[in-house]
């Protein structure tokens, strides 16, 4: 069984090397036609490269999926996906990564919570709250959690939701406090954020991609065109 899982990723690894050899051959070396495929933690960067990509190579076709980090990097290995965004340092040898952009977490309550008045909380004051968080794999899940380690702080999930959306809905429901990076948080009446004053949390945005791809045409032409603010 496990012949045949290695036969097999050798067998579509070559699939993917030759189909990046017959773009490269039509285009005369040029990216003229073809295909890229994203993969993000969200579409808040990811929009802004591809828009930028695509003013360069308006030739190209570009699709994307979203999911947390963990499940954009395995869409990474497993060839599914081209270029990833992650929001995390990546310790795997397979995978090559440049820093894009640094964003801090913070809290986010509704106007029913005694922390709505508030500008700022120490991490301490997390344990006592029902919080609201994403699913293992979330990069600002792993932000407050390690966070919270570091400060000897014990949280836990009161609701685990495996969406943006459906976290914010609890919040505004008023079940609990939610986490958010900073410029994902879109401003709303009854909502507002919060920093966490006595603890560094943050994340940081990376473009992934497999180590022996880092050097393809069109890979390369997206790390460019996406560093290029």
């Amino acid at each position: 069984m496990r012949y045949r899982t290695a036969l097999f990723d050798i067998s579509r690894r070559i699939m993917k090397l030759n189909d990046e050899a017959e773009e490269l051959l039509t285009n005369s070396g040029k990216l003229m036609t073809g295909e890229l495929r994203v993969a993000a933690v969200g579409p808040f960067h990811a929009t802004e490269m591809i828009a930028r990509f695509l003013a360069k190579y308006p030739g190209i076709k570009v699709g994307m999926l979203l999911g947390n980090s963990d499940r954009t990097l395995q869409r990474i290995l497993e060839l599914e996906s081209d270029v990833g965004i992650v929001a995390h340092v990546v310790d795997d040898p397979r995978i090559y990564t440049v820093p894009y952009n640094r964003h801090e977490v913070v809290v986010f309550v509704n106007d029913d919570h005694p922390w709505f008045g508030r500008d700022s909380i120490g991490i301490a004051e997390l344990a006592d709250q029902p919080l609201i968080l994403r699913e293992v794999g979330s990069t600002t899940r792993r932000s407050i959690e390690i966070a919270a380690r570091k400060a000897d702080v014990a949280i836990k999930p009161f609701i685990e939701i495996g969406s943006r959306e459906g976290v914010w809905k609890a919040v505004e429901q008023g079940l609990g406090v939610g986490v958010v990076a900073d410029f994902e948080f879109v401003s709303h009446p009854r909502l507002k954020t919060i920093r966490i004053s006595d603890a560094e949390v943050s994340t940081e945005y990376r473009l992934a991609c497999l180590l022996e791809r880092r050097h393809s045409p069109k890979i390369s032409a997206f790390v460019e065109a996406a560093q290029a603010r």
